[in-house]
């Protein structure tokens, strides 16, 4: 157990260095060794001469606890003069309360406060809070030398309400990094659940990801897992995070002109953002999708850009990354209800959010309602209009009701979608028809019992009720006799491998697959394997299955027309432009 910490009323002084494992790089180990231990001598010299207490120490970086602020800012001056001639820039940040000390160190609120102040600065900074600032004017310690220059109230992650900050000397320095440094939104509503799928968006983030498309229907909480997202890599960016809403735009070539505003560009945008560490969201992107080149243009000119999207569709550009946002969790659907309603968990809870697919959307709208009516009461009512849910009166108009969020993807519709929408709205009747057919089936001849399953397995594909379309598939594949189609069985065995596909669940693609080649699919079997490669990253293995399935089909035939986009796609993806030139 220490008993050298100061108690009471503490400073603590956090120092970090600026672009360490770069500068590692640039100099060398042994030069960079040496640089470190002259950084480290100033550090504890300066601080030990103004009874500054060492609690940890991490390479380059300094925690050390004082017990008087002026001492502690004292040092911090004596330290930035003393490293001023090396090549280490170190950036230093002060904060004073009074935490619990215990037989580890410290403990409070406080310690986290002061390491977010110094992780905020700059190389060559050094930056006080406002409780430090007011400690040192009390102290009549405040000299010409360390005037505290006013950068006015940040907010810092994890940190509740705004902070004041301020800056030792008149020096220049770059923006803070901090969530001031952005416009994004602040919702007004807390961050329910989404713990798995924000670590995903930050991990790809991480793994070097530029451009990232959340993707997911209406409703789906695309953009506020996005805003968390981003407001959690604003200390990543030195330029700023920056959110770009284009719900109210319909034409594509007003994207580039909404982000320069956004950001105050005035000579271009790509020479405006240059190599800066920018992020930026680009919120609803899906109705002026068409902007999408542009975009991948914006990367390739400014290497240090990365984009979040957000949108119904992806924008289909080179190094895009999908992430399919899916619906909430079952007990995090609940919990978002029971958060918004300020109600206790329950079965009728659990039950209703299940009925709405626990999307976002949907469970926020139900919570607004249960004020007049109960869990139970909202489900039976479900079913009767779509007006039911409703949100408040500032809510987006796409998401005042799940009418109104319908009505925003149907306008998205071209007029040959919107009529293709409208005839599938017939489909109920027809699988009703298919279904007592089926319940006839053990009176049908083999043919017509083949017929009869080939129509019912489709319909309830196209319907997305694939359960029974595998079980009505599975069937059909088992029918033995003439059919008068050779490829019958082989056909369905690739509608099965299909399915599959869409389910990701590859092993039992590629068992169909298989099955369909050794039942003579030819063709049909070696485009599911090439779908199938493509879909688990084997390009080489797509591009040879999608080039004999290519050898095999008419030209014309939809499924040439299929292993052509194919071969475009898995081309696009390994980044080789010329390969489907003489195919196309």
């Amino acid at each position: 157990m220490r008993t050298d910490l100061p108690t009471g009323t503490v400073t603590f002084f956090f120092t970090d260095a600026e672009g360490s494992t770069k500068l590692l790089h640039d100099l060398g180990a042994e030069r960079y060794a040496d640089a470190l231990t002259e950084h480290q001598r100033v550090v504890r010299e300066a601080c030990g001469a103004h009874d500054g207490v060492e609690v940890d120490t991490q390479g380059d970086a300094f925690f050390v606890a004082f017990p008087a602020a002026a001492g502690a800012l004292a040092a911090a001056a004596e330290i930035a003069k003393g490293v001023a001639a090396g090549p280490i820039r170190v950036r230093i940040g002060l904060h004073t309360g009074t935490p619990l000390v215990t037989g580890e160190g410290y403990v409070g609120d406080d310690v986290h406060l002061a390491a977010r102040v110094a992780a905020s600065g700059h190389g060559g900074q050094i930056l006080v809070s406002a409780a430090t600032a007011a400690r040192v004017a009390q102290s009549g310690s405040e000299p010409q030398a360390l005037s505290l220059l006013d950068l006015g109230e940040h907010r810092l992650k994890d940190i509740e309400g705004a902070v004041s900050i301020f800056q030792l000397g008149d020096s220049s320095f770059p923006p803070l990094r901090t969530i001031s440094n952005t416009n994004l939104p602040r919702p007004a509503s807390s961050f329910v659940g989404r713990e798995r799928e924000l670590e995903g968006v930050l991990a790809g983030i991480a793994g070097g990801v530029r451009l990232l498309t959340l993707t997911g229907p209406g409703g789906s909480g695309k953009t506020r897992l996005a805003i968390e997202a981003a407001a959690s890599l604003l200390p990543e960016y030195r330029a700023g995070v920056f959110w770009v809403g284009l719900a109210a735009l319909r034409d594509p070539a007003l994207v580039t002109e909404t982000i320069s505003r956004a950001l105050g560009a005035r000579d271009g945008l790509p020479e405006h953002i240059g190599e800066r560490e920018l992020l930026v969201l680009l919120d609803n992107l899906e109705q002026v999708i068409a902007a999408a080149p542009e975009l991948s243009a914006l990367l390739s000119a400014c290497p240090n850009l990365t984009l979040i999207v957000t949108s119904r569709e992806l924008l289909r550009v080179q190094g895009e990354v999908e992430f399919a946002v899916p619906p909430l969790a079952e007990t995090d659907a609940v919990a978002l209800f029971c958060e918004r309603a300020h109600v206790k968990p329950s079965e009728e809870i659990a039950e209703l959010c299940v009925h709405l697919d626990s999307q976002p959307l949907a469970v926020e709208l139900a919570a607004a309602r249960a004020k007049a009516l109960s869990p139970a009461q909202i489900l039976a009512r479900l079913w009767q209009r779509l007006d039911l849910l409703k949100g408040g009166r500032d809510a987006d108009p796409r998401h005042q009701t799940l009418r109104a969020t319908i009505e925003w993807s149907y306008d998205l519709l071209s007029d040959d979608e919107k009529q293709l929408f409208r005839r599938h709205g017939h489909l109920a009747e027809v699988r009703e028809w298919a279904e007592a057919a089926l319940d006839a089936r053990d009176r049908l001849s083999g043919r017509g019992l083949a017929e009869t399953l080939v129509g019912g397995g489709e319909i309830a594909r196209f319907a997305g009720d694939l359960s029974r379309a595998i079980e009505l598939k599975e069937e059909l594949a088992s029918v033995q006799g003439d059919l008068r189609r050779p490829n019958w069985k082989a056909a369905t065995l690739a509608d099965l491998c299909e399915i599959a596909l869409d389910q990701r669940d590859f092993a039992r693609a590629r068992s169909y697959a298989a099955q369909s080649a050794a039942a003579g699919g030819g063709a049909r079997a070696a485009l599911c394997f090439a779908e199938l490669a493509l879909r688990v990253g084997d390009l080489g293995s797509a591009e040879s299955n999608g080039l004999a399935a290519l050898a095999d089909l008419e030209e014309g035939a939809f499924n040439h027309a299929c292993a052509l986009e194919m071969l475009g796609e898995t081309a696009r993806r390994s980044g080789d432009a010329a390969l489907p030139r003489p195919l196309l």
